[in-house]
């Protein structure tokens, strides 16, 4: 899981320079004043300056910020920087050089779509040969039958139950009527075939296809209830087949992927607000043990938990629908209009050009404030409910 958590902070991290990126490059171009372009948070671990800008890594990578001279309101500005201060540019200036950091996201979740569907390709579907071996259920668990029977990735499967296949539905069609009995498969393994026998488990799979129950070969298990559904189970996982996209086609489906990602970031948004005054999260909160995304926020460690599962499992493409769906929802969530956020300053940007009048941004400060408490509240609340009741991943 180690690797696949690296993998994740490393991405975040690039969405963030991304963004900061934007906000810095748009400001350069307009001529205001940006001097210092960071990525985290806190003590400085290295840096450089370049002209009127200091480049550097902060301690905490928890973000990234860019400096650009008047955007703090109790900043005194010399005279000779005030002509490229924040607050004396145009107003479209000021818009675009806001807009240029979220902004980014959605092009940055198209571009790593449209390499990923020409070079890499998508999965059409799952052949015979094994990727991964489940070694047991849960911690402690008794040994999967597949363990058992000493299966390994990279054998293949090519006949079951004295049957010829050579399609995963047929593979998986007679695991699940086989549950708590002796299954026979033929593998081949190395060049050669031979013969391997093993006694199924028995699964309870819920209505969201996770395993909500897991008996093991001899022992009871209740009748599912509506909505479920009684399975064998050996504990195998099949190598995907992929296919890649042509140019014109990998445009078409990254564009869809991304607005999927978008409308799925909106419903998220919303989520969030309406599981604060409906009670869920508080539910969420006193309740106890494993829950799912729709009880409580989910947050970065949470997320990243599931990245790593995903990495370990080998599920490249989910990993990829976790990574873009969280770039686009962290570019939405930044265009919310309140401040601190980017959203914010648009929305004051906004209300000056209809007033024709300039805001004080001191004045704004306890909204910010409050806003920001919110977030922190928000933030701490998902931290513990990642760490003390993980959502439930289905196998």
């Amino acid at each position: 899981m180690g690797a696949g958590i690296l993998w994740f902070i490393l991405a975040i991290l690039l969405v963030i320079m991304v963004h900061e990126a934007g906000h810095f490059v748009a400001a350069k171009k307009l001529g205001f004043k940006a001097t210092k372009f960071f990525v985290g948070f806190g003590p400085t671990l290295w840096s450089f300056k370049r002209g009127e800008t200091e480049y550097g890594v902060k301690a905490l990578p928890l973000g990234g910020f860019v400096k650009i001279v008047g955007m703090n309101p109790y900043e005194e500005v010399p005279a000779e920087d005030r002509p490229r201060a924040y607050p004396n540019k145009p107003r479209w200036q000021r818009a675009i050089v806001i807009l240029a950091g979220p902004a980014t996201h959605w092009p940055l979740a198209f571009l790593v779509l449209l390499i990923v569907a020409m070079t890499i390709g998508y999965p059409v579907g799952a052949t015979t040969e094994i990727k991964a071996v489940e070694t047991e259920i849960t911690e402690g668990s008794t040994p999967t039958p597949a363990a058992r029977a000493g299966l390994r990735p990279g054998d293949r499967i090519v006949e079951v139950g004295g049957r010829a296949v050579d399609r995963w539905d047929d593979v998986t069609g007679y695991i699940s009527t086989r549950g708590g009995r002796a299954a026979e498969f033929t593998i081949e393994r190395d060049g050669r075939r031979r013969e391997v026998t093993a006694t199924l488990a028995r699964v309870i799979f819920g209505e969201q296809g996770d395993v909500v129950e897991y008996a093991p070969p001899g022992t009871p298990i209740r009748e599912p209830r509506e909505g479920e559904e009684l399975s064998g189970f050996l504990g195998i996982r099949p190598k995907e087949r992929f296919e890649r996209l042509g140019f014109a086609q990998a445009i078409g489906d990254s564009g869809d992927r991304v607005w999927l990602a978008t409308k799925g970031s909106v419903i998220s948004v919303g989520e969030i607000f309406k599981q604060m005054f409906d009670g869920r999260f508080f539910s969420a909160l006193r309740d106890g043990g494993e829950r799912d995304p729709t009880e409580g926020p989910v947050g970065i460690v949470g997320i990243g938990r599931i990245a790593g599962e995903t990495v370990e499992r080998g599920q490249f493409y989910i990993f990829l629908q976790l990574l873009i769906s969280l770039t686009v929802f962290i570019g939405l969530m930044n265009l919310l209009p309140l401040p601190p956020l980017d959203g914010g300053h648009l929305a004051v940007i906004g209300y000056e050009t209809i007033t024709r009048r300039s805001v004080d941004m001191r004045k704004l400060i306890p909204i910010a404030a409050a806003f920001l408490s919110f977030l922190i509240v928000l933030s701490l609340a998902a931290l513990y409910l990642d760490i003390f009741r993980p959502i439930q991943i289905s196998l």
